[in-house]
């Protein structure tokens, strides 16, 4: 039982982000718990662990808005002290940047901080936020942009 324990998450409600409208969707990660909260106005709909930026890599705080989605995509950072290089990461939102919401096929410890400054996600929560989330993409589309046409999903970042 003591395992299960440490890897026990209580996803606390959280208020909507000023400028998100009654019924608009929205994430919220905690940086604290390592949860991921899916929102539609003020009801919470999915929630899962994830894993973010580890000392050195923090994951940004605020509220943003995502920004592109796509597929799967290449991430690398080859100028780093811990370069890296990953292929065809599945379920890709860009937020911030080069932080993303993401799924994470290379590893299993979702509930700590372990990535580069991303929220990595299981890939099947990752599949289903993609889809949840805007931007809405037309069918067939592999990936595309946040536009005043199609908005970007609001995502909440907390300590």
């Amino acid at each position: 039982f003591a395992a299960n324990r440490r890897s026990l998450r209580v996803a606390s409600p959280q208020p909507r982000p000023e400028g998100v409208a009654d019924e608009e969707r929205w994430v919220h990660v905690s940086l604290a718990e390592q949860i991921l909260v899916a929102y539609e106005g003020d009801r919470p709909v999915y929630a899962t662990s994830v894993s973010t930026g580890r000392e050195g890599f923090e994951t940004p705080t605020g509220t943003f808005r995502v920004q592109s989605k796509h597929v799967s995509t290449t991430m690398d950072d080859l100028q780093s002290d811990d370069p890296y290089q990953i292929e065809d990461v599945p379920w890709t939102l860009y937020f911030e940047g080069n932080y993303a919401l993401h799924g994470a096929f290379w590893h299993d410890g979702f509930g700590r901080v372990r990535s580069h400054g991303c929220v990595n996600l299981a890939p099947a929560d990752a599949r289903w936020l993609f889809h949840w989330a805007g931007p809405e993409l037309p069918p067939g589309w592999h990936g595309g942009f946040a536009s005043r046409g199609r908005p970007g999903t609001v995502v909440h970042v907390t300590e």
